[in-house]
C-alpha cells in the first residue's frame, strides 16, 4: 500500500505536468502521441488506485479482527487491582492494565508497521480512524446488547469501564493518535458518561436535560441505556425519562446498535510524492535485491517450460 501510493502520486505529477505542457502547446488532440500517453497513464492510475483499496481493506479486516477478540476486556476488566497504581499518561505498554494490553498491542502493532513501512500520513491517519471506529462500534453494541434483560448499567461498573477507556485514550494521546481517537470514540464515551452519572444525580434529571447532555446518542440508544438502567430492588424508570410524543416513534423504530457499514470512506492522498522515482539508484543492497528477484522469477518461468526450450540464466547487468 506505501509503494503503491507513492507510484500513484508519482503517476499523478507526471500526468499534470504532460497537461500542462500540452496546454501550452496548444490542441491536445493534435499529437496522437500524448494522447495515447495519457490514456494509458489514466488506466495505470485506476489499477495503482484499485491495489490501494484492495490492500487497505485487507489490512483493517485482519486488525479488527484481531481486536474483535481484544476489546471486549475494555468491558469486563477491572483496572482497580489490589495493591496497583494506575498508570499516567505516556506510559509504556508493559506499564498497563493486562486487560488493555491486547487491544494496545495491536494499535502499537500496527503503528510501527505503518511508521517502518513509511506509509503516507494521510493513510495512516486513514487507517487508525477505521480501526477506532470499529473499536467504537463494537464496544457500543456490545455494551447495548449485554444491558438487555440483566444487571450491567451500575453506576461501579460504569466507572470501571470509563477508567479503561480514559487509559486507552492516555495511551493513543501519547502514540500521538489522540485527536483520531477521542473523535471516533465519542459516541462509546457518552454513553458510558451517561452511566456514569451518580444515581441521585442521575433521578433528577428530565429526558430533555439528558437528550441536550447526550446529543450523540439516538433517541433509542438513551432509552434503551435509561430504561435497563439498575437503580435498585423494585425501583423503575421515573416518569421524567419517558421521551416526549414528538420522540416516541424515533424510540420505538430506531436501532439502539451502530452499524459497521458507515464507516468512512478512504480518500487518496494526492500529489506529495516523496521518493525520488526518476533520480539514479545508487544503493548496492537495492541492486542486489533486484538481481535476486529477477533469478527467482527467471526460475519460476523456466519451471514451466520442456527441457529441450530452457536456457541458461539470466546475465546480471551492472548497476
Amino acid at each position: 500500500m506505501a509503494n503503491t501510493t507513492e507510484l500513484l502520486s508519482f503517476v499523478q505529477e507526471k500526468v499534470l505536468e504532460m497537461e500542462k505542457e500540452a496546454d501550452q502547446e496548444g490542441d491536445l488532440s493534435s499529437d496522437p502521441q500524448l494522447c495515447n500517453d495519457l490514456e494509458l497513464c489514466d488506466e495505470a492510475m485506476a489499477l495503482l488506485d484499485e491495489v490501494i483499496m484492495c490492500t487497505f481493506q485487507q489490512s483493517v479486516y485482519y486488525l479488527t479482527k484481531t481486536l474483535y477478540s481484544t476489546l471486549p476486556a475494555l468491558l469486563d476488566s477491572n483496572p482497580f487491582t489490589a495493591g496497583a497504581e494506575l498508570p499516567g499518561p505516556g506510559a509504556e505498554l508493559e506499564a498497563m492494565p493486562p486487560g488493555l494490553r491486547p487491544t494496545l498491542g495491536v494499535f502499537q502493532a500496527a503503528l510501527e508497521l505503518t511508521s517502518q513501512c513509511e506509509l503516507h500520513p494521510d493513510l495512516v491517519s486513514q487507517t487508525f480512524g477505521y480501526l477506532f471506529f470499529f473499536s467504537n462500534a463494537s464496544l457500543l453494541n456490545s455494551l447495548m446488547e449485554r444491558g438487555q434483560g440483566r444487571p450491567f448499567y451500575q453506576w461501579s461498573r460504569a466507572v470501571q469501564i470509563r477508567t479503561n477507556l480514559d487509559l486507552v485514550l492516555d495511551w493513543l494521546q501519547g502514540a500521538g493518535l489522540g485527536d483520531i481517537a477521542t473523535e471516533f470514540f465519542r459516541k462509546l464515551s457518552m454513553a458510558v458518561n451517561l452511566l456514569c452519572v451518580p444515581r441521585t444525580s442521575l433521578l433528577k434529571a428530565s429526558w430533555s436535560s439528558l437528550r441536550m447532555d447526550h446529543p450523540t446518542l439516538t433517541p433509542a440508544q438513551l432509552h434503551h441505556l435509561l430504561s435497563h438502567y439498575q437503580l435498585g430492588p423494585g425501583l423503575g424508570p421515573p416518569a421524567a425519562w419517558d421521551p416526549p410524543p414528538a420522540e416516541r416513534e424515533a424510540v420505538d423504530t430506531g436501532d439502539i446498535f451502530e452499524s459497521f457499514s458507515s464507516h468512512p470512506p478512504l480518500i487518496l492522498p494526492l500529489g506529495s510524492s516523496r521518493l525520488r522515482l526518476t533520480g539514479p539508484v545508487t544503493n548496492d543492497a537495492l541492486h542486489r535485491e533486484l538481481r535476486r528477484l529477477r533469478r527467482l522469477l527467471w526460475d519460476l518461468e523456466q519451471q514451466e517450460l520442456p527441457a529441450n526450450y530452457r536456457h541458461g540464466p539470466p546475465v546480471a547487468a551492472s548497476p
